[in-house]
C-alpha cells in the first residue's frame, strides 16, 4: 500500500513508514494514494458475517505488506477478546436504530480502533526488536481507550494529554488509575485543541524525535482511523439501513464511514451531529470556517474546534497545496480562506449536518428514557436529537459511549441515582497525573525526563 501526505502528494510513503511516523513530516496527515475497491460481490459476501470476520476482510486489503494473513487474524482475535459477546449490537428506537459501540473495556467507541492499533504495534515492535513512545491528546474517551490498550506492553511508553478539568470524572479516573509504569498522564491547563497542537508540534521537533521513535495514538494516525470502518461495514451487512448519524468532534469517526463509501460500500446519507462547538455544522450548512472560542458542554468529548481529520476530507476536494494553505492558517484571526462554492456543494452531496445544545441533550436523554426505557450518554443524545430534528426515517445513529461514563449529566436528565446503570468500573489504584501549563517547552522537558528515560 502506498500513502501520501494531505499537504504533498508527490512523495510516497510505505505502510511501515505510516505506522512508524503517525504524522507526515510536512505536518499533513497520511492517506492512501489509492483506496482499494470492494466489488459488489465482495460486499454481498459479508452479509450476516460476524464482526471479526468483517474486520479481517477489510484489514487484509491494507496490511499484507506489514503482516501475514495469519498474523492479522491473531491480532484481530486478541484485540477483541475482552469485548462483550458479539462485539457490537443495535437498539431499536423506532425510526432510529442505535449502533451500540460501548462493548469494549473502557465502554466507548474508541476501544474498537485502539485495541487493534495496540496489537499492531505490539506485533510490529516484537518482530523488529524496537521500542516506541506513544503520545496523544484526548477530550476524554481516546485517552482512556489508548491507555487501557497500551498499558503494560513491552517496549512501549504512552503519554496522554487531557484538558485539566475538561473531562468527566469517570473518564479521568479511567486514565489515571491504571497503576502501570509505562503510562504517563498530563492534565494541561488548556483546551483539547491546545493538547492536540502540542502533540502535532512534538512530531515536527527533530531535537525530540532524533533519538527515539514516536507515534500518535490520536486519529491523526491513519491506523487509528482504519479500524473504525469495521463497525460501519458490520452495520451495513447485518441490518437494513444505509445512512448514519455520527456525533462528531475530531471528524475521525465519520471520516471512517466516508472512506468505506469510497471503497464501494452502499452508504447513502452521512450526518454530522455537533454540540455548540459547531464549526463542522457551520461549514456543511453555510461554508463557514470561522474559528470561535471552545465552549464547555455536557458532551465534553466533542468540545473541539480544530477537527484534525477534516483535513483528510478537504484534501480529497481541493488538493494538497490549498489544503496546506487552509490548515496552516486556520487558527489565525485574519484567516479568510473560503472553499469555492462549487466544491462546497460537492461536499454537501456527501454530508448533512445538525447541532444540539446542552439543554437539548438533557431533554433528549429524558425523552428517550421515558419513551423507550433506553439511557443515552450525552454524545449519543446529540446524534439522536439531530436525527429527530432532521426527520430521518430508518437511520442508524451511533451510540458512542456507555451512559455510566457521564453519569452526572444522565442522572440530572432522568432523575435517577447511579443504580440505574447496568455497568460500572472499579478504580483499584490511586490517581496519578501531572498538571502542566500550556507550554510546549514544559511538555518537551516532561517527555525527555519521563517517557524517554
Amino acid at each position: 500500500m502506498e500513502y501520501v501526505s494531505t499537504r504533498n502528494d508527490n512523495e510516497i510513503y510505505t505502510s511501515e513508514q505510516v505506522l512508524n511516523l503517525g504524522l507526515a513530516p510536512d505536518g499533513g496527515l497520511f492517506v492512501p494514494k489509492e483506496f482499494p475497491k470492494f466489488t459488489h460481490e465482495e460486499i454481498l459476501s459479508l452479509k450476516n458475517k460476524d464482526f471479526k470476520s468483517i474486520a479481517f476482510i477489510i484489514f487484509e486489503k491494507f496490511l499484507l505488506d506489514l503482516f501475514t494473513s495469519s498474523e492479522i487474524k491473531i491480532m484481530i482475535d486478541q484485540a477483541y477478546e475482552k469485548f462483550d459477546e458479539g462485539v457490537t449490537s443495535t437498539t431499536d428506537l423506532g425510526d432510529i436504530t442505535l449502533l451500540n459501540l460501548f462493548h469494549g473495556p473502557t465502554l466507548a467507541f474508541k476501544d474498537y480502533a485502539m485495541c487493534l492499533l495496540a496489537k499492531m504495534y505490539e506485533f510490529y515492535l516484537k518482530k523488529n526488536n524496537q521500542s516506541l513512545v506513544v503520545i496523544g491528546a484526548t477530550s476524554g474517551d481516546t485517552g482512556s481507550a489508548a491507555i487501557h490498550a497500551f498499558q503494560n506492553l513491552k517496549n512501549i511508553k504512552i503519554c496522554i494529554l487531557h484538558p485539566h478539568k475538561g473531562t468527566s470524572q469517570f473518564q479521568r479516573k479511567q486514565m489515571t488509575t491504571t497503576g502501570s509504569n509505562n503510562v504517563f498522564n498530563i492534565a494541561l491547563e488548556g483546551s483539547f485543541d491546545d493538547c492536540q497542537s502540542i502533540v502535532k508540534r512534538a512530531f515536527n521537533d527533530i531535537d525530540l524525535t532524533k533519538n527515539q521513535s514516536f507515534t500518535a495514538v490520536n486519529s491523526i494516525n491513519w491506523f487509528r482511523i482504519l479500524p473504525q470502518t469495521i463497525y460501519y461495514a458490520w452495520a451495513l451487512s447485518n441490518n437494513n439501513f444505509s445512512s448514519f448519524v455520527v456525533p462528531t468532534g475530531n471528524f475521525g469517526n465519520i471520516y471512517a464511514a466516508y472512506i468505506l463509501k469510497k471503497m464501494g460500500f452502499p452508504i447513502e446519507d452521512l450526518v454530522i451531529a455537533t454540540n455548540e462547538n459547531n464549526i463542522l455544522h457551520r461549514f456543511i450548512s453555510g461554508n463557514d470556517l470561522s474559528i470561535k472560542k471552545v465552549l464547555k458542554t455536557n458532551s465534553p468529548s466533542m468540545d473541539i474546534i480544530i477537527s484534525s481529520n477534516f483535513e483528510r476530507l478537504i484534501y480529497d476536494f481541493i488538493g494538497p497545496e490549498k489544503t496546506m494553505e487552509l490548515f496552516s492558517n486556520i487558527t489565525k484571526k485574519n484567516n479568510d480562506f473560503l472553499i469555492e462554492e462549487e466544491i462546497h456543494k460537492k461536499i454537501q452531496q456527501f454530508f448533512k449536518s445538525g447541532m444540539a445544545t446542552s439543554l437539548q441533550v438533557i431533554e433528549e436523554i429524558k425523552k428517550t428514557y421515558e419513551v423507550n426505557q433506553v439511557i443515552l450518554d450525552p454524545h449519543t443524545a446529540v446524534g439522536v436529537s439531530v436525527a429527530r430534528s432532521l426527520n430521518f426515517k430508518n437511520i442508524c445513529s451511533l451510540a458512542c459511549a456507555h451512559p455510566v461514563k457521564f453519569q452526572e449529566t444522565v442522572i440530572e436528565s432522568i432523575g435517577k441515582d447511579n443504580s440505574v446503570f447496568d455497568k460500572t468500573l472499579n478504580f483499584m489504584n490511586s490517581e496519578r497525573y501531572d498538571i502542566l501549563d500550556n507550554d510546549y517547552d514544559l511538555f518537551k522537558k516532561y517527555i525527555i525526563e519521563n517517557a524517554q528515560s
